[in-house]
Formats: structure tokens, sequence, C-alpha cells
């Protein structure tokens, strides 16, 4: 263990810095940034993949749904 971290700590002080990679789905950096900025964003909901703003109107199994803006589904009428 110590090994290990004195290998690193050279790796770290012979290389510069770091550097960190991750998948991050592009809503939450969307947000992120949004609230970095001090943006309000509508509710986004998906369906089948796909992404819907705040108040979109889809059909799904006969029934018309609503974005709402908690970011759920709400049903509205029939299609």
């Amino acid at each position: 263990m110590r090994i290990a971290a004195l290998s690193l700590l050279a790796l770290v002080s012979l290389g510069g810095c770091l550097s960190l990679h991750a998948d991050v789905p592009e809503d939450a950096v969307r947000r992120h940034m949004a609230h970095e900025e001090g943006v309000d964003l509508g509710a986004i909901c998906s369906h089948e993949g796909r992404s819907f703003s705040e108040g979109a109107l889809v059909c799904m199994a006969d029934r018309r749904m609503t974005c709402d803006p908690t970011g759920r589904w709400v049903q509205d009428d029939a299609c």
C-alpha cells in the first residue's frame, strides 16, 4: 500500500497533474451549468430515449400525456 501511494505521488509530481474523465449524462451537466449561472430550467421528461420540455404533449398507449413541472408524465386526455 505504501509503495502504491509513493508511486502515485511520484507520478503526479513528474506528470504535472492527474486528469480524470467520467461519462456524465448531458442533462445532469446542463442542470449543473444552469445552477452555477443562476438560471431556472423547466422540467425535462423522457420517453423512448427522447427528451421533452415541460408542457410537452405525447401520445402513449392511446392516452395523451403532459410533461408536468416536476418532470413527470401526467394523463391529460385521450389521443
